[in-house]
């Protein structure tokens, strides 16, 4: 059995730390890809210790730079032959409005356009294994976002709104990301891990501290929010399954735009990211 290897962005805090140090434990490559470096390496170190693994390395990456994330994929095929699984875990929340370099909204810019344009460029390298897999962490709250495909690159709207329309860009490009690669070795997959008090959720506002103080109350650990990732990441129902969407364990149905939208979706996605 070949060690294989496992890409997993925003791990070192929250529920991909807890990821990371799981997988660690198995016969395996496991790259954490960070934007803080300083503390991917403390993280790369504790599990290290914890797993016995020394196969654990860091790889810096901010999915907010486009530039970053051609420079991360460039320095993994440096080091790496060939990529197994892909876990795109990075995620951010905020209050503000914010942009990134690209021009992007910010929420929009990490956790839809940066994690497509990351996906896309390592297609090549999980091509390359024997049971390739991508796992996209989403939210129950893509249930309620909203998009327009024609101005989605404009949109300036901030906190849940963008949240959940990040989200719901998210499981689309599941969607049809796995229709694209029927008949390969890869499958696409999106998982919902519950509601996690992350960290994601350390915004700056007023109200943040009654917020953190219901988070603690009434939100899984990282740990019970890592369970159902893992499960897609290692069990055989992971190799089965494509173009599905999971909340914790259980696959439900969801609402998917018509095929045209999603081509639409797709490729105004790759003009935006400069992939045509």
């Amino acid at each position: 059995m070949y060690k294989k290897t496992f890409i997993i962005t925003g791990a070192n805090r929250g529920i991909g730390y807890a990821v990371a140090t799981e997988v660690a434990k198995t016969n395996c490559n496991i790259i954490l890809a960070c934007r803080n470096e300083s503390e991917g390496q403390k993280a790369k170190e504790r599990i290290i210790q914890r797993s016995n693994n020394k196969n654990v390395y860091v790889l810096h990456l901010d999915l907010a730079l486009f530039s970053s994330i051609r420079r991360f994929c460039v320095e993994f095929r440096k080091k790496f032959p060939r990529l197994d699984v892909l876990i795109n875990n990075a995620g951010v929340f905020t209050m503000d409005k914010e942009f990134t370099e690209d021009g992007l909204e910010l929420t929009m810019g990490i956790n839809y356009f940066g994690t497509f344009l990351l996906t896309n460029l390592l297609l090549p390298d999980l091509e390359k294994s024997e049971d390739g897999r991508i796992i996209n962490v989403v939210s129950d709250a893509f249930k309620k976002g909203k998009i327009d495909i024609d101005t989605i690159e404009k949109s300036q709207t901030t906190g849940m709104k963008a949240y959940s329309s990040s989200k719901f860009s998210l499981v689309q490009f599941t969607a049809h990301l796995a229709k694209k690669l029927e008949g390969t070795n890869i499958k696409v997959n999106a998982v919902h891990p519950g509601h996690v008090n992350s960290g994601i959720w350390n915004f700056n506002k007023w109200y943040a501290p009654i917020f953190r103080l219901f988070s603690k109350a009434f939100m899984s650990s990282s740990e019970e929010g890592a369970e159902p990732i893992l499960h897609l990441v290692l069990s055989e129902e992971g190799k089965k399954k494509t173009g599905k969407y999971f909340k914790k364990e259980k696959e439900e149905e969801i609402e998917k735009m018509d095929t045209k939208d999603l081509t639409r979706l797709w490729n105004r996605t790759k003009k935006i990211v400069g992939l045509i």
